[in-house]
């Protein structure tokens, strides 16, 4: 972040026209930013909360701030592609070293595994929609989807995982310009083979957090809630209960951990699901917390973007530009897997995912409204 800061000031003259030019891209970001951020600090203030509650939103300007940067300085993206398999393979050297080196049940190259995770499967989808319909390109596409999995096969992140290989899906629409139905059956295969081979290669810690979740599954339809499964399931259960009898406010920016204390059920039993801080659920979460205009902010951070990048896509292959097509369908990958891992998790309690979203968001909307435009410039 600090990096994107003095880039801006560093060239702060072309910042004014970048903004005049690019205003149909930056406004609606700005705009979901800005309105995702007033929610959280209106809640932190009607609630009286510490002011660290909106530390982690607050980093959200990132958005804003990165893609502007990117917009005035219009970089080369050749090198975003160029620099993604490498740092997909290093990464996948180090998790392998703390897994079989130093024993580590969860590799995540020193930070915290579900973050790490969640930016390991937003690398991979962006590294799969590089340009080029060589073979060359396509085989580098592949190796750097296999790399993710990879990592996260030695991770053990579920939601990551599963995230990465739902998104890799409408991807191929992307990677694969000319689509045909050998090319689909061809794709949906290896991806299939992914999915299985992570499950089934030996000694996979994918196959026993797959096979935890069945169980975890079974045991919450006996009334077991005492498992890494369960809890969840309770926990949403109690959130969105709260959720519905306070749809305006919630209980607080930062607060779901009272809903859960004051609950009937955790005054009852003392359960696993009774000690955790958030919800486990990026929607939950806001719907409990910050009630429902928090959950439409934070819906708005997703859904602002992607519309965006889908405008860019359309005039990326209207125009015929591969590169624009390619930096849109990378955006689109990032906001669906990042929607995906929300699922079962708070991305937004993470610094690390909210400036990695942040960051990589702006950067892709700025090179894609670059592209977008270049190409719409040639055509005319």
């Amino acid at each position: 972040m600090g990096g994107v800061i003095l880039l801006a000031l560093l060239g702060w003259r072309r910042m004014g026209a970048a903004w005049r030019a690019y205003g149909a891209v930056l406004k609606p970001v700005t705009a979901a930013v800005l309105a995702f951020i007033l929610v959280d600090v209106g809640s932190k203030f009607y609630f009286h909360t510490p002011w660290d509650v909106v530390d982690n939103p607050s980093r959200a300007l990132l958005a804003v701030l990165a893609c502007w940067v990117v917009l005035s300085q219009a970089p080369r993206p050749e090198w975003l592609w160029r620099g993604l398999i490498v740092g997909l393979f290093c990464a996948l050297l180090i998790v392998a070293g703390q897994r079989y080196l130093g024993g580590q049940l969860r590799p995540s190259a020193f930070i915290q595994a579900i973050a790490f995770a969640n930016m390991v499967a937003a690398l991979g989808l962006i590294s799969f929609a590089r340009p080029g319909d060589t073979m060359r390109e396509h085989v580098m596409a592949w190796i750097s989807v296999i790399c993710a999995a990879l990592i996260l096969m030695l991770n053990g992140t579920r939601g990551a995982m599963l995230a990465m290989l739902v998104t890799l899906f409408p991807l191929l629409l992307v990677r694969y310009r000319r689509f045909s139905l050998r090319m689909f059956v061809i794709s949906f295969a290896a991806v299939a083979v992914l999915a299985v081979g992570s499950y089934l290669a030996p000694h996979s810690p994918v196959t026993e957090r797959v096979d935890q979740v069945v169980e975890d599954i079974h045991q919450f339809t006996l009334g077991n809630v005492e498992t890494s499964i369960g809890a969840r399931l309770k926990i949403w259960h109690i959130g969105m209960a709260y959720a519905a009898e306070h749809p305006l406010t919630g209980v607080g920016i930062g607060q779901f951990a009272r809903i859960l204390h004051e609950s009937s059920f955790c005054q009852q039993v003392d359960s696993l699901a009774c000690v955790l801080e958030h919800a486990h659920n990026d929607m939950v979460e806001a719907a409990s917390t910050v009630g429902i205009p928090g959950l439409l902010a934070l819906l708005g951070l997703f859904l602002v973007p992607a519309e965006l990048f889908r405008r860019s896509l359309v005039a990326s292959r209207q125009s015929g530009s591969t590169q624009g097509v390619s930096l849109s369908g990378a955006g689109l990958g990032v906001v669906m897997a990042s929607l995906i891992c929300g699922l079962t998790q708070v991305t937004m309690a993470h610094q690390a995912n909210v400036v990695f979203y942040a960051g990589v968001t702006g950067v892709l909307l700025g090179l894609s409204a670059i592209e977008a435009r270049r190409g719409t410039g040639q055509r005319r």
